[in-house]
């Protein structure tokens, strides 16, 4: 939850004793399906559109990992989604270019 909010453009309530949490990503796209796939791409994470659940522009986040796959899921997210992130990170020994932004 501490690395959510380290993002300035998404809210997240906290959840009540379960392994998943819904932020709202709608200041970074409107479409959660698109968003999802998006972030596969360019990230490699994995995430539920939030319409699945009734919840357009929020994406469904599993808690389920360990908290080093989790923080480094998250960071990955930002990485894509923050302009001001750097433009190349390393996901195992893989190179990722940021060429979107």
């Amino acid at each position: 939850m501490q690395e959510l909010k380290s993002f300035t453009d998404i809210r997240v309530i906290k959840p009540d004793g379960t392994f998943y949490c819904l932020p709202d990503f709608r200041a970074y796209s409107q479409n959660s399906t698109e968003l999802s796939q998006f972030l596969l791409r360019k990230a490699m994470v994995v995430t539920v559109p939030g319409k699945e659940f009734g919840m357009e522009g929020h994406l469904r986040l599993s808690f389920a990992g360990s908290v080093k796959e989790i923080i480094e899921g998250i960071e990955r997210i930002k990485w894509a989604l923050d302009p001001n992130s750097p433009n190349e990170i390393y996901i195992g020994d893989r190179k990722m270019i940021r060429d979107w932004l």
